[in-house]
Protein backbone atom coordinates (compact mmCIF):
# COMPACT_ATOMS: atom_id res chain seq x y z
CA UNK A 1 0.00 0.00 0.00
CA UNK A 2 1.20 3.12 -0.87
CA UNK A 3 2.00 5.92 1.89
CA UNK A 4 0.15 9.24 1.65
CA UNK A 5 1.00 12.48 2.63
CA UNK A 6 -2.47 13.99 3.46
CA UNK A 7 -1.78 17.44 4.58
CA UNK A 8 -4.43 20.08 6.32
CA UNK A 9 -7.20 19.81 9.57
CA UNK A 10 -9.78 17.47 9.15
CA UNK A 11 -13.43 18.82 9.88
CA UNK A 12 -13.54 17.43 13.70
CA UNK A 13 -10.58 19.20 14.48
CA UNK A 14 -11.79 22.74 13.04
CA UNK A 15 -14.87 22.07 15.30
CA UNK A 16 -13.19 21.27 18.21
CA UNK A 17 -10.67 24.36 17.64
CA UNK A 18 -13.94 26.78 17.00
CA UNK A 19 -15.25 25.45 20.39
CA UNK A 20 -12.30 25.93 22.45
CA UNK A 21 -12.13 29.80 20.53
CA UNK A 22 -15.41 30.41 21.29
CA UNK A 23 -15.33 29.61 25.16
CA UNK A 24 -12.51 31.70 25.53
CA UNK A 25 -14.12 34.66 23.86
CA UNK A 26 -17.50 34.56 25.53
CA UNK A 27 -15.18 34.30 28.88
CA UNK A 28 -13.44 37.90 27.90
CA UNK A 29 -16.90 38.97 26.69
CA UNK A 30 -18.20 38.50 30.56
CA UNK A 31 -15.00 40.04 31.60
CA UNK A 32 -15.90 43.37 29.81
CA UNK A 33 -19.04 44.00 31.89
CA UNK A 34 -17.36 43.53 35.25
CA UNK A 35 -14.41 45.74 34.37
CA UNK A 36 -17.17 48.30 33.01
CA UNK A 37 -18.61 48.15 36.07
CA UNK A 38 -15.21 48.62 38.47
CA UNK A 39 -13.72 51.40 36.55
CA UNK A 40 -17.57 53.49 36.90
CA UNK A 41 -16.77 52.84 40.62
CA UNK A 42 -12.99 53.37 40.52
CA UNK A 43 -14.18 56.81 39.29
CA UNK A 44 -17.02 57.79 41.36
CA UNK A 45 -14.12 57.02 44.24
CA UNK A 46 -11.77 59.11 42.73
CA UNK A 47 -14.60 62.61 42.15
CA UNK A 48 -15.30 61.97 45.84
CA UNK A 49 -11.96 61.82 47.13
CA UNK A 50 -11.38 64.95 45.94
CA UNK A 51 -14.48 66.30 47.19
CA UNK A 52 -13.42 65.39 50.20
CA UNK A 53 -9.86 66.28 50.70
CA UNK A 54 -11.00 69.72 49.41
CA UNK A 55 -12.87 70.36 51.84
CA UNK A 56 -10.50 69.35 54.80
CA UNK A 57 -7.92 71.16 52.94
CA UNK A 58 -10.29 74.43 53.26
CA UNK A 59 -11.07 73.83 56.98
CA UNK A 60 -7.08 73.37 57.56
CA UNK A 61 -6.33 76.70 55.85
CA UNK A 62 -9.22 77.92 58.12
CA UNK A 63 -7.92 76.45 61.18
CA UNK A 64 -8.21 79.30 63.91
CA UNK A 65 -12.18 79.16 63.22
CA UNK A 66 -12.07 75.20 62.40
CA UNK A 67 -14.96 74.69 65.17
CA UNK A 68 -17.31 76.67 62.99
CA UNK A 69 -17.21 74.14 60.54
CA UNK A 70 -19.33 71.60 62.69
CA UNK A 71 -22.41 70.18 61.50
CA UNK A 72 -21.88 71.59 57.72
CA UNK A 73 -24.68 69.18 55.40
CA UNK A 74 -25.05 69.76 52.33
CA UNK A 75 -28.15 67.49 52.39
CA UNK A 76 -31.12 69.24 50.53
CA UNK A 77 -31.21 73.35 50.79
CA UNK A 78 -28.56 72.21 53.92
CA UNK A 79 -27.13 75.00 56.15
CA UNK A 80 -24.55 76.41 52.99
CA UNK A 81 -27.33 78.94 52.57
CA UNK A 82 -26.17 82.44 52.22
CA UNK A 83 -27.12 84.26 55.70
CA UNK A 84 -26.84 81.17 57.34
CA UNK A 85 -24.90 80.99 60.94
CA UNK A 86 -21.63 79.17 61.20
CA UNK A 87 -21.84 76.40 64.39
CA UNK A 88 -21.39 78.31 67.95
CA UNK A 89 -18.10 77.79 69.62
CA UNK A 90 -17.26 75.62 71.75
CA UNK A 91 -16.56 76.60 75.74
CA UNK A 92 -13.74 78.87 76.18
CA UNK A 93 -13.05 79.68 72.66
CA UNK A 94 -14.09 82.93 71.99
CA UNK A 95 -17.11 84.00 69.15
CA UNK A 96 -16.30 85.28 65.54
CA UNK A 97 -15.82 88.89 65.38
CA UNK A 98 -15.75 89.17 61.87
CA UNK A 99 -17.83 88.71 58.89
CA UNK A 100 -15.78 88.21 56.95
CA UNK A 101 -15.00 84.28 58.48
CA UNK A 102 -18.36 83.77 58.59
CA UNK A 103 -18.41 84.58 54.75
CA UNK A 104 -15.50 82.77 54.49
CA UNK A 105 -17.44 79.47 56.05
CA UNK A 106 -20.33 79.76 54.50
CA UNK A 107 -18.76 79.95 50.81
CA UNK A 108 -16.70 76.88 51.47
CA UNK A 109 -19.80 74.57 52.42
CA UNK A 110 -21.58 76.74 49.20
CA UNK A 111 -18.60 75.52 47.73
CA UNK A 112 -18.31 72.02 48.41
CA UNK A 113 -22.17 71.53 47.94
CA UNK A 114 -22.01 72.99 44.76
CA UNK A 115 -19.17 70.59 43.68
CA UNK A 116 -21.44 67.27 45.40
CA UNK A 117 -24.40 68.27 43.34
CA UNK A 118 -21.65 68.65 40.00
CA UNK A 119 -20.60 65.48 40.28
CA UNK A 120 -24.08 64.08 39.25
CA UNK A 121 -23.15 61.23 42.20
CA UNK A 122 -26.56 58.83 43.34
CA UNK A 123 -28.07 60.71 46.42
CA UNK A 124 -24.44 62.74 47.22
CA UNK A 125 -24.30 64.72 50.60
CA UNK A 126 -21.35 65.79 52.42
CA UNK A 127 -21.39 66.19 56.10
CA UNK A 128 -19.06 68.01 58.53
CA UNK A 129 -18.18 67.24 62.13
CA UNK A 130 -15.74 69.21 64.34
CA UNK A 131 -15.27 67.76 67.83
CA UNK A 132 -12.84 69.93 70.73
CA UNK A 133 -9.82 68.01 71.67
CA UNK A 134 -8.50 68.05 75.34
CA UNK A 135 -7.02 70.56 76.55
CA UNK A 136 -10.47 72.28 76.62
CA UNK A 137 -9.84 75.86 75.25
CA UNK A 138 -6.68 75.10 73.33
CA UNK A 139 -8.90 74.83 69.82
CA UNK A 140 -7.83 71.82 68.95
CA UNK A 141 -10.45 70.43 67.20
CA UNK A 142 -10.98 66.43 65.60
CA UNK A 143 -12.35 66.84 62.02
CA UNK A 144 -14.26 64.53 59.61
CA UNK A 145 -15.39 65.23 56.90
CA UNK A 146 -18.10 62.84 55.12
CA UNK A 147 -19.34 62.43 51.67
CA UNK A 148 -21.76 59.79 51.41
CA UNK A 149 -23.43 58.28 47.94
CA UNK A 150 -24.86 55.42 46.19
CA UNK A 151 -23.64 53.07 43.77
CA UNK A 152 -24.46 53.72 39.97
CA UNK A 153 -25.42 50.26 39.47
CA UNK A 154 -28.49 48.35 39.95
CA UNK A 155 -27.86 47.29 43.77
CA UNK A 156 -27.33 51.10 45.01
CA UNK A 157 -25.41 50.05 47.30
CA UNK A 158 -24.71 53.48 49.73
CA UNK A 159 -20.75 54.27 49.95
CA UNK A 160 -18.55 56.61 52.26
CA UNK A 161 -15.77 58.28 52.41
CA UNK A 162 -14.28 59.88 55.64
CA UNK A 163 -11.49 61.92 55.89
CA UNK A 164 -10.51 62.80 59.43
CA UNK A 165 -7.32 64.64 60.91
CA UNK A 166 -6.84 67.01 64.13
CA UNK A 167 -6.90 70.74 63.25
CA UNK A 168 -5.05 73.12 65.80
CA UNK A 169 -5.18 76.42 65.59
CA UNK A 170 -1.54 78.42 64.69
Amino acid sequence: MKERNEKGFTLVEVLISAAILGVGVMGMAAMQGVSLGKNVDANDLSIVTNIAADMMERIQNNRRYSWAYNNLNTTGAGNCLVGGLPAPPPLGIPPITKPQVTQTVQGDCTQWRARILGSNLANGAGLVTATPVAPAGSGAMQVMVRVNWNERGSAQRPRTVMFQSLVVPE
